[in-house]
């Protein structure tokens, strides 16, 4: 049973949200779509907890892990609209320590499309460092890149927000957090954090981590010819030297010194990493995305332009990714695109950004949809999605869209 509103022309794509949690494939979660501006579904269903005996209610919000990058993003694109940021400028004209080690002529377009080559950090650091700004931006700001800048992209997924924060700050004296929520928050009204309150934290799910997979530990014991491509990948995700591992292990996020999911502490809650801990409700992605699938103001604000929409939605990587095991991905200015791979949505062209284990935001201009969708029991692989895209393909079909 899932609570909320849902257009009568939607009750398939309902049913389908409702099978993901009866099945126990989802925990808790919640849905929103907008259509030409129009709310047509809001709904929300299942728990908080894994024993299930608390409800997820309408005003609970989770963290959305890489959600967060289609966020930060428009924070960056209004910048660029404004005329105080120019992607094809230096990053070290904006941030003159970034300079160091090679790095002075890495032009600002790449930190949003993972060519940097910054996707992680060389030096060993503690468990928890992510919540340490000054510490993150200097050590991107001193060290040589993983691989040379430009000749291909790999998924940065914690750095990211502190590269392109960072240049925020610089340009604009405010955190990323800070400008978010008071230039586009706090106006549009959304329910969404870069940077936690703690007067939000009791209505804070935690998510669940998935289990990790069991052969890992035989796989590393096989001499590395005999194995194929996906599991060369995880065993290079233990291998800080590695992009993959520079990007996801360095320090390792699934948990702290006390052996608890790091995303569910009260540091990683307040803190400012606009890669990956965004929290909020699925309606405010909706709402956000949905403003940008219908030209970019709504009620009297201006998010950003049209021209500046399509900016940031023109492809700018595509291909094989250096940190996801070769999978094909596909980059604009800060937003994910659709790939085989990586859904957002039935239109090729939406953009948007999806999280680790499941959480999505979208936004359609073709056919002026946008999405949001948010969870608390994380997923594996390709099956992250699954509850987001298939709603989504329904209500496509319900409204004859191909």
């Amino acid at each position: 049973m899932v609570s909320g509103y849902c257009d009568e022309r939607f009750l398939e794509a309902k049913e389908i949200l409702e099978k993901s949690i009866d099945s126990g494939f989802e925990l808790g979660c919640a849905i929103s779509l907008e259509v030409k501006g129009e709310k047509v579904m809001d709904l929300w269903g299942g728990y908080v907890d894994p024993d299930k005996t608390q409800l997820w209610e309408e005003n609970t919000i989770v963290n959305v892990f890489s959600t967060t990058k289609g966020v930060a993003a428009i924070c960056l694109l209004q910048l660029i609209e404004k005329g105080l940021l120019d992607l094809d400028k230096p990053v070290s004209h904006y941030w003159p320590e970034f300079a160091e080690n090679g790095k002075e002529n890495i032009p600002v377009r790449y930190l949003f499309c993972h060519k940097s080559g910054l996707c992680g950090i060389r030096n060993p650091l503690e468990p928890g460092s992510f919540t340490n700004w000054d510490l993150i931006c200097n050590e991107l700001a001193k060290q040589e890149p993983l691989w040379e800048p430009g000749t291909a992209h790999g998924y940065h997924a914690l750095t990211y927000g502190h590269l392109v924060g960072e240049i925020l700050r610089r340009i604009d004296g405010r955190t990323i957090g800070e400008y978010f929520n008071e230039e586009i928050a706090k106006p549009l009204d959304l329910d969404f954090w870069i940077g936690l309150p703690e007067s939000e934290f009791s209505r804070v799910t935690n998510i669940y981590p998935s289990k990790p997979n069991p052969l890992l530990p035989l796989l590393a014991k096989l001499p590395r010819f005999l194995l194929p491509g996906p599991m060369k990948f995880l065993l290079d995700f233990t291998d800080t030297n590695k992009p993959v591992g520079a990007a996801f292990n360095n320090p390792p996020v699934n948990s702290n010194e006390n052996n608890e999911f790091e995303a569910n502490s009260k540091e990683w809650r307040k803190a400012e990493i606009p890669a990956a801990n965004g929290h909020g409700t699925a309606r405010s992605l909706a709402k956000l995305y949905g403003v940008l699938a219908n030209g970019g103001s709504r009620d009297g604000v201006h998010v950003l332009s049209p021209e500046t929409i399509e900016l940031g939605r023109q492809t700018q990587s595509d291909g094989k990714d250096l940190v996801l095991g070769h999978m094909h991905t596909r980059f604009g200015i800060g937003f994910m695109l659709g790939t085989k791979n990586v859904s957002m949505g039935p239109n090729p062209e939406s953009f948007g950004h999806g999280g680790a284990g499941g959480s999505l935001g979208f936004a359609d201009p073709d056919n002026n949809i946008s999405l949001g969708f948010i969870m608390n029991q994380m997923h594996p692989g390709i099956t992250a999605w699954k509850t987001a895209t298939d709603v989504a393909a329904s209500v496509y079909k319900s409204l004859n869209i191909g």
